[in-house]
This record gives structure tokens, C-alpha cells and sequence, in this order.
């Protein structure tokens, strides 16, 4: 049995809208995210000779180096995205949240 704050929260529309946004930017991500890596890891297999390759033609440097240090800028701007939608969005629509139910904090 959930108390009465809790079930108040639950019911909230406010609250069902910032579960619902939270979990579909964050899926996104994740989902970007493990396609990349997913990429990166059949290249690995069944094309290494691509990722092997230079980036220039006469560069020292493999495609395969390139493409880790550009997932891993990814995550870097994913982290980045993600913080600056949580402190703009929903840290004021948790505010707003918490102040329909009346919890003091």
C-alpha cells in the first residue's frame, strides 16, 4: 500500500510526463550509443582491413583509432546533452512536482 504523498505523486500528470520524456531521452541515447559501439565491433570482425586503413592518405593513423576517440566524443556530448536537458527541464518540472503535492523540502 503506498502512502498517500506517494500515490499523489504517482498520479500526477506532471510526474508521468517527466518519466515518460526522461526514459525516451535517455533510450535514445543508450541506443545511439550501442549502435556505434555495435559498429565499431563488426568492423572489428569482418572488415578489419577498413579500420586498420589511415584516415589520410600517407597518415600513421587507423580509421579504427579515429572512430574510438569519436565514440568516445560521443558519450563525452551525450553526457553533456543529457545535463543540460536534466538542469533545464526536468529539475524545474520536479520542482513543480514536489510543489502540487505540497512535500516541504
Amino acid at each position: 500500500m503506498l502512502s498517500k504523498s506517494n500515490q499523489q505523486i504517482l498520479n500526477n500528470g506532471d510526474f508521468q510526463k517527466l518519466v515518460r520524456v526522461r526514459r525516451w531521452v535517455s533510450t535514445s541515447f543508450l541506443l545511439v550509443l550501442l549502435g556505434l559501439y555495435l559498429a565499431f565491433g563488426l568492423m572489428s570482425v569482418y572488415s578489419p582491413a577498413v579500420l586498420a586503413a589511415p584516415v589520410f592518405k600517407g597518415g600513421v593513423v587507423p580509421f579504427g583509432v579515429a572512430m574510438a576517440y569519436g565514440i568516445l566524443s560521443m558519450i563525452f556530448i551525450f553526457t553533456l546533452i543529457y545535463v543540460w536537458i536534466a538542469n533545464s527541464y526536468f529539475s524545474p518540472l520536479e520542482k513543480k512536482i514536489i510543489a502540487s503535492i505540497g512535500v516541504q523540502q
